[in-house]
């Protein structure tokens, strides 16, 4: 595995990454203001409420996007369990989201480590596998941390993970960022709509 040329490389890239994470939160944020300007209340509850009637269809929407790369912004889950509070209060209902998120991390890079000599896509031609490969070569472990706390797709690197070598213990412990990104966001989710 290649690594930066130095400390302030592996620095610029997590901060700058890291700020992209939170532009992406506050453009994220920018829409639900202007959806809560530009629509009542009731409004709003129609629009969701086939979802919020249909709680197994959004646990296995959550779960098959952090199984596959993120399709859907974590925070969108958020808001529905603040909206249905289906897991329990808000605060519990975080605790559950981003241990599952963690978790399907894990299995993602223990599938990787035991499909890293058994599969080629993982080396192929795929232009969002090639990408982040490439990234996961030059930064290694930065990389998990930074998609813990982005949108950078935390399954597929942590499936790079296991599959480019990074350590067990290396990896679970930089992937507990996953946490704090789940608490700051859904804390931020909770003051606005609260």
């Amino acid at each position: 595995m290649k690594t930066p040329r130095s400390l302030y490389d592996r620095h610029r890239f997590l901060i700058s990454n890291i700020l992209k994470g939170f532009l992406g939160f506050g453009i994220l944020i920018l829409a639900l203001h202007l959806i809560r300007f530009n629509f009542t209340e009731s409004e709003r509850f129609d629009w969701m409420q086939p979802l919020y009637e249909r709680p197994n269809l959004v646990m296995v929407l959550f779960f098959a996007s952090e199984l596959l790369f993120g399709i859907i912004p974590p925070e969108l889950f958020m808001l529905w369990a603040m909206q249905t509070q289906y897991l329990g209060p808000y605060a519990w209902s975080i605790c559950i989201l981003s241990i599952f998120s963690y978790c399907i991390g894990a299995f993602n890079y223990f599938l990787g480590r035991f499909l890293r000599d058994r599969i080629d896509w993982l080396h192929g031609k795929s232009k969002l596998v090639r990408k982040y490969r490439l990234m996961f070569e030059k930064y290694g472990s930065e990389l998990v941390i930074v998609a813990a706390t982005s949108p950078i797709p935390f399954s597929l690197v942590s499936l790079l993970g296991g599959a480019g070598g990074l350590g067990r213990r290396e990896y679970l412990i930089n992937s507990l960022y996953r946490f704090p990104r789940y608490f700051l966001y859904a804390y931020a989710l909770w003051r606005i709509e609260g």
